[in-house]
């Protein structure tokens, strides 16, 4: 049995455009990781290698975003066109299952864990169900993911990657967890079983990033007393690794310090916005803005580059604020900012809701627009007009050699922790990224008012498919 595992990508510019970078979807590892030990498996990640149509496979399984779904049906309408099998899979397709049906073999709504391994037996009896929703199995029944299978040449600054936890204790109200996935965490000895015997690791850049992985969790600091233990356990491994967690983890310095011990050197962060009425729209209250220099500092101080992403567009958000953040992040010696979004209203979350019943969604809207980058719903403070406009500013403002110049310098010094200053320098890199969805001029960032990509269109047309309309 030969076996395709996808995950999609299209790029906020709507143009084919590749993007390897260290972190990428490890959905396909982790399903590899459930598929039975005689099959034939190839994976496939879109944002670092193009998708072969002129292969055959006897299983597709397919994992996207929403703002892929037009392009990932296009690619399962052309498999099934010569016999594949296709399904789906995600945070879309398990909300949207029922438009989902229309365009694959089947769809998967529950946790991988149960469904992949049921589906795949399903199939070789020739009795695939159209939908799979068993419930799940609890976090310490997820598999190793299976690095093995990548190829490290595709993607050279890539990491392997390990999930300890899933989910997120916050209610964040633009967040695709709330209400949805409740925060659990697997058993630590076999978080360290795992690391210590199932990674995979990079070897390129001569052994630069040997022994070094990123934990996969959507908030590895969900439970800081679980946190900590897990810390505990690392120290004897003498690993190097980067996550992601919330703020009010970072105001804690005793925890920060055992993170740094156990050979953390990178956390991204979702900060948001520096406007405390953005924060409050947001319910965001773990972030205490008062405190945020304080804590940039002391991270960097214990050998921890820390990460920020920004978001604009938000209801609290005004002129004069999104005017002035240049200026507010250069009092926090512009720390380095790794992403800048629009803020999207994904149409899971307590935020499309809101905007729905207000009736501030755009016209024209469809799935292809919800990818952080496009406006889709009128603010409370802004013309839409005027949010695309902060947005193209900021990332040309922000995503700058200056900028990166200005990062190393400030922070080059602060810690001779190992691994820290290497740490930093390929932090730089992510920083330029700001600019990458701005490089197509003829991008109006308003759903409804961008086409998609040629490609894709010209597909559709051809196929008789039509766009998700979420408006």
């Amino acid at each position: 049995m030969r076996i395709a595992i996808i995950a999609t990508y299209t790029h906020p510019t709507r143009r084919r455009i590749k993007e390897p970078s260290i972190m990428q979807s490890a959905v396909p590892e982790l399903i590899a990781g459930l598929c039975p030990p005689h099959a034939e498996i190839e994976l496939f990640n879109e944002k670092e290698q193009d998708i072969p149509l002129d292969r055959h496979w006897d299983l597709v399984f397919f994992s996207y975003l929403h703002s892929y779904y037009e392009h990932t049906k296009v690619l399962s309408t052309l498999f099934r066109q010569r016999g594949m099998v296709t399904v789906a899979g995600g945070r879309h397709a398990g909300h949207f299952a029922d438009d989902a049906a229309n365009y694959f073999d089947a769809v998967i709504t529950g946790e991988p864990e149960p469904n992949v391994p049921a589906l795949i037996q399903d199939f070789e009896k020739g009795q695939i169900q159209k939908r799979y929703s068993l419930a799940s199995w609890g976090p310490d029944a997820i598999q190793p993911y299976r690095y093995d299978l990548i190829d490290f040449k595709n993607n050279r600054v890539r990491l392997a990657g390990i999930e300890a936890s899933r989910g997120c204790p916050f209610r964040c109200n633009f967040c695709v967890l709330t209400g949805h996935e409740r925060y659990r965490y697997r058993s630590i000895p076999t978080v360290i079983e795992e690391i210590r015997t199932k990674m995979t690791w990079n070897k390129n850049f001569f052994g630069a990033m040997d022994n070094v992985f990123v934990f996969l969790d959507n908030n590895l600091g969900g439970s800081p007393k679980y946190l900590r233990e897990l810390c505990e356990a690392l120290i004897p491994l003498k690993k190097i690794w980067g996550c992601a967690l919330t703020f009010n983890i970072l105001k804690d310095e005793s925890l920060v310090r055992l993170m740094a011990q156990a050979g953390c050197r990178y956390i991204y962060t979702g900060m948001e916005s520096l406007n405390p009425e953005s924060i409050k729209a947001m319910n965001k209250g773990q972030n205490k803005l008062s405190e945020v220099d304080e804590v940039i500092r002391r991270t960097f101080s214990h050998g921890i580059v820390l990460s920020f992403g920004l978001i604009v567009g938000s209801d609290g958000d005004t002129n004069e604020y999104l005017e002035k953040l240049p200026e507010y992040l250069s009092d926090l010696k512009y720390f380095a900012v790794t992403f800048l979004g629009i803020v999207c209203p994904y149409p899971e979350t307590p935020f499309f809701r809101e905007v729905q019943s207000e009736g501030r969604l755009l016209p024209g809207t469809i799935s292809r627009d919800y990818d952080g980058y496009t406006l889709c719903h009128r603010p409370k403070n802004l013309h839409p007009s005027e949010v695309v406009e902060h947005f193209i500013r900021l990332c040309g403002t922000l995503g700058t050699l200056p900028n990166i110049v200005r990062h190393y310098g400030a922070w080059l010094m602060r810690s001779d922790m190992p691994r820290y200053r290497s740490t930093l320098f390929f932090s730089g890199p992510e920083i330029l990224s700001i600019r990458n969805p701005v490089k197509n001029k003829d991008r109006r960032y308003i759903a409804g008012m961008d086409p998609l990509e040629d490609w894709d269109a010209q597909q559709m047309k051809t196929l008789g498919l039509l766009p998700q309309r979420l408006s």
